[in-house]
Parts: C-alpha cells; sequence; structure tokens
C-alpha cells in the first residue's frame, strides 16, 4: 500500500508570512516630525493587529474587507483582477515597444517576483517593469492567489474520491501516521488567508497567458 504523497513540508513558510511580507501596511515606519529629540530619519514602527492584518491581506488580494468569504468572492475578485492585469500588461509592452499579440507568459515565484517565463525581445526589461510596478504587481498577485485557491478547489473535489477509496481494510499504521501528521500541520499552521493560500500555491500553482493562442 503506497501511501499519499502530498507534501505540506513547506506550509509554514506560507502561514501568512509570504502574504504579509507583501503588505507595505503591515510594517509603518512614521517620521516623528514633531521631535526636537528625533532626526528625520528615525522611524517608529507601527505592527498591525491580527484583525487589522486579515482585512490588509483581503483587501491586498481585491476581496471583501470583512465577512464570510465564499467560492463566488474569489472568482468574482479574479475575473476583475484578470482586467486590471490584462489592461496594465497591454499599456507596458506599449511603452517597451514590444508587439502587442506577443504572447506572455507569467508566474509569481517563491520570492513573489514576477517572471515572465517565455522569451521574447524585450522580455527581461518587461519583467523588471512589471516587478517595479506596485499597481501591477499587487494586481498580478491577488489574480495569482485568487486563482492558486480556486485551482486548489477542483483538485480537492478530484481528491475527495480518491482519498475514500484510499481509506480501506488494507491501509497501513504508517499512512494513517501520515495522514494524522498532515491534518496536525494543517490545524497547527491556523485558519488565515495566508495559510489558504500558501497550501493552494503549493498543490496548484498558477501560470498567466497574455495572447494564449498565439505561438
Amino acid at each position: 500500500m503506497s501511501s499519499i504523497t502530498t507534501d505540506y513540508s513547506t506550509l509554514y513558510s506560507y502561514s501568512g508570512s509570504s502574504l504579509a511580507s507583501l503588505l507595505s501596511d503591515s510594517s509603518n515606519t512614521i517620521t516623528d516630525a514633531e521631535s526636537t529629540t528625533r532626526t528625520a530619519s528615525q522611524t517608529d514602527t507601527v505592527t498591525l493587529s491580527a484583525e487589522a492584518m486579515a482585512i490588509a491581506q483581503r483587501d491586498y488580494l481585491g476581496l471583501s474587507a470583512q465577512g464570510k468569504l465564499t467560492l463566488s468572492d474569489f472568482e468574482n475578485a479574479a475575473e476583475s483582477l484578470e482586467e486590471t492585469v490584462s489592461t496594465l500588461l497591454s499599456s507596458a509592452l506599449e511603452e517597451l515597444d514590444i508587439d502587442s499579440d506577443q504572447q506572455v507568459t507569467l508566474s509569481l515565484n517563491d520570492d513573489n517576483y514576477i517572471e515572465v517565463e517565455n522569451s521574447f525581445s524585450g522580455s527581461e526589461e518587461l519583467e523588471t517593469a512589471l516587478n517595479k510596478s506596485s499597481e501591477f504587481t499587487q494586481a498580478f498577485t491577488g489574480l495569482t492567489a485568487n486563482n492558486e485557491i480556486l485551482n486548489y478547489t477542483e483538485y480537492l473535489q478530484n481528491r475527495t474520491t480518491s482519498l475514500a477509496d484510499y481509506m480501506n481494510s488494507t491501509t497501513s499504521e504508517s499512512d494513517l501516521l501520515s495522514l494524522a501528521s498532515k491534518f496536525s500541520s494543517i490545524k497547527t499552521a491556523g485558519t488565515s488567508l495566508g495559510t489558504l493560500w500558501g497550501i493552494s500555491r503549493n498543490e496548484t500553482p498558477y501560470t498567466y497567458k497574455y495572447n494564449p493562442d498565439r505561438s
């Protein structure tokens, strides 16, 4: 009996830290202009509460700030953000004098850096420009996160039957321990949006294609 191969070894790296690092408001620096004993370069660090961070995360991904999130929320956010990404990317191509019909394949790596996966004239310049644009990086991060969560939903639907078939009279002790370990890791990591995105990103990474029908 083979054990389930789902690997959550990178789960903790996604339990909020990856998404939190993208939020400029997660660690605000505020210059104390009124103090006569501080220089202009001295700053105070303000850390958001867990509740404020959760709201900031939702806002960053284009989701409603409060209330229960449903699959339709992720779908609507993804649809809206895809339009934004397409529009901004089209503008970037025009500014760099790159053929508007050029197929562009984008992905977000583990360091939250946008990569142009296909090579063409101006691809490196485009990659640099997209990563320098805070508007584009936020839109693309949100698009990626929402689609990865939606893709993970489909993955879970397919896994449900497989998991039910897997649990039978021949299931071994080591198999059960493997399942228990995965469940325990997920439970310990928490229930934040960052955790959900982390698991989704690990299992079902998303790739965006602009002009997908072009070769």
